[in-house]
C-alpha cells in the first residue's frame, strides 16, 4: 500500500478506536425530576404518585438532598397498619423495537430511617387497556369500558418482571440497576421505586434504556433456583403479596423455625372484603424455563388458621397465566409439614412464580421455611407425549 494511503488508513483507525460508542437514548420523561408539572405546586412532571388515599404517607420534591442536578424526590411513610406499596412510578408504551431487547432500569437511591424494605421495580406487560388509556388520554377504567372490557376478563399478562429491594436503614446515593428480557407482544413498559415500611427514601436521576439482549441464564438440574431459601437473610430475595387489609402482617421470625435460624411468619387478618392471597414469592424469569419439569416443595406450620395455606407455581407465557390444582392444603393448627408439588413450564413460558401463600380473609399464623425449587428435567410433555398445561383464559373462572 502507498505510504499516504497507509497514513490514511492508519487515521481512520485511530478515528474509529477514539470515538465514543452512541449512548443509549432514555426512554423516561423527566428522568432527573427537574422539571415541574404545569399548575401544580411540587409534583415533578412525567411521574405518579400511588393512590393511597393515606394521611400517613408523604409525597414530595425539593432541593434538599439530592444526587445530581437540583431537585431530587422522596416518599416516606409512618405507618404499616395497611400494607401498602407506595412509589413514583412511569408508564411508556412500547413498540417492536422493544421486542427480544433488554430493557434496563437505573436510580439513584438513599435510605434514611428506613425501617421496612426500600425498592426499584421493572417490569414489562402485554397489557391492551393501559395502552388505550395512554393513547386516548384516560383513565385505565375508562378505557376498559370503551374497550367493552369487564375487569375478570382483564388481558394484560405480566411478561416481565424484576425488583431489588434495600432495607439498610441509612445509605448514601447507591445506583440501583435492574435488566429485563422485553418479549414479542410486550405493549407497556412500568417503572417503580418505593418503600414497603416506615421511613423515608429519596430517588434521583432515573434511566430506561433499550439494550442487546443478554443470553438467558443456564438451569441446572437439582440446582435451588430461589434466592435466601431458609430466610436465613434479610428475606429481600422473596417478593411479599399481602393485600390491604387492616391488620395483615409479615415478618422474619427467629424464635419459631423449622430448620435454620428463621422461618417467615405472617399474621391473618379478618379485614378483607373480598378473597386474595397472601403469602411469599419469587419470580424466576427466565426463558429457558420451557419444556422443563419442576419440583416446588418447603415446609409449611399453621397456628388456628381458618383459612387455606398451600403450594402453587404460576407461569407467565405467550398466550396467558398457566397453573395446576395444587395436591394439598393446609389448615386449622397443623405441626411443620411437607408440602410438595410437580410441574410441567408450558411452551413459551417466560416466568415461574413459585407461591407458599394462603386465602385472606382469615385468622390465624402462619409460617413458611426451607423453600426450594429446581428442575427435574424435560417436561412430561416432552418425554410422554401428553398434552401441555394450557393457559388460563381471563374470566373463564
Amino acid at each position: 500500500m502507498h505510504r499516504s494511503g497507509l497514513a490514511l488508513f492508519g487515521l481512520l483507525l485511530i478515528g474509529a478506536v477514539s470515538s465514543p460508542a452512541t449512548a443509549a437514548t432514555n426512554l423516561l420523561g423527566n428522568p432527573g425530576f427537574e422539571s415541574a408539572l404545569k399548575g401544580h405546586p411540587w409534583m415533578p412532571a412525567a411521574w405518579d404518585t400511588f393512590e393511597a388515599g393515606q394521611s400517613t404517607v408523604f409525597f414530595g420534591r425539593d432541593t434538599f438532598l439530592v444526587h445530581g442536578g437540583r431537585y431530587a424526590v422522596s416518599v416516606a411513610n409512618v405507618s404499616t397498619l395497611i400494607p401498602l406499596w407506595h412509589n413514583w412510578s412511569q408508564t411508556l408504551v412500547v413498540g417492536r423495537e422493544a421486542w427480544n431487547k433488554d430493557a434496563v432500569f437505573t436510580i439513584w437511591t438513599r435510605n434514611n430511617g428506613l425501617q421496612g424494605r426500600a425498592y426499584a421495580l421493572l417490569q414489562a406487560y402485554r397489557d391492551t387497556v393501559t395502552r388505550m388509556a395512554k393513547t386516548w388520554k384516560v383513565p385505565r377504567d375508562s378505557a376498559m369500558m370503551r374497550l367493552g372490557i369487564n375487569k375478570v376478563d382483564d388481558p394484560n399478562i405480566a411478561l416481565g418482571w424484576k425488583r431489588e429491594y434495600f432495607s439498610d436503614p441509612e445509605t448514601p446515593w447507591v445506583k440501583r440497576t435492574l435488566r429485563v428480557f422485553v418479549p414479542p407482544s410486550t405493549n407497556i413498559l412500568v417503572v417503580r421505586a418505593g418503600i414497603f415500611g416506615t421511613g423515608q427514601v429519596m430517588f434521583d436521576d432515573a434511566s430506561l434504556t433499550l439494550e442487546p439482549a443478554l443470553p438467558a441464564p443456564p438451569l441446572p438440574l437439582h440446582t435451588n433456583l430461589l434466592t435466601d431459601s431458609g430466610f436465613e437473610g434479610d428475606g429481600n430475595g422473596w417478593e411479599y403479596s399481602l393485600p390491604p387489609y387492616d391488620g395483615l402482617a409479615v415478618e422474619r421470625d427467629t424464635l419459631v423455625k423449622h430448620g435454620g435460624t428463621a422461618s417467615v411468619r405472617f399474621d391473618a387478618s379478618n379485614q378483607g372484603w373480598v378473597e386474595a392471597r397472601a403469602g411469599v414469592c419469587q419470580a424466576i424469569v427466565n426463558r429457558n424455563l420451557s419444556g422443563k419439569r419442576l419440583r416446588l416443595k418447603g415446609w409449611v406450620m399453621t397456628d388456628s388458621l381458618t383459612g387455606m395455606a398451600y403450594t402453587k407455581v404460576y407461569f407467565t407465557t405467550h398466550d396467558g397465566s398457566v397453573h395446576e390444582s395444587t395436591p394439598r392444603q393446609f389448615g386449622s393448627s397443623t405441626p411443620w409439614t411437607e408440602g410438595i408439588m410437580e410441574v410441567d413450564a408450558p411452551p413459551n413460558t417466560y416466568i415461574a412464580w413459585p407461591w407458599f401463600v394462603f386465602n385472606e380473609p382469615s385468622t390465624g399464623r402462619i409460617w413458611f421455611d426451607d423453600i426450594t425449587l429446581e428442575v427435574l428435567g424435560p417436561a412430561d410433555y416432552v418425554t410422554k407425549g401428553t398434552p401441555p398445561p394450557k393457559p388460563v383464559i381471563p374470566g373463564s373462572q
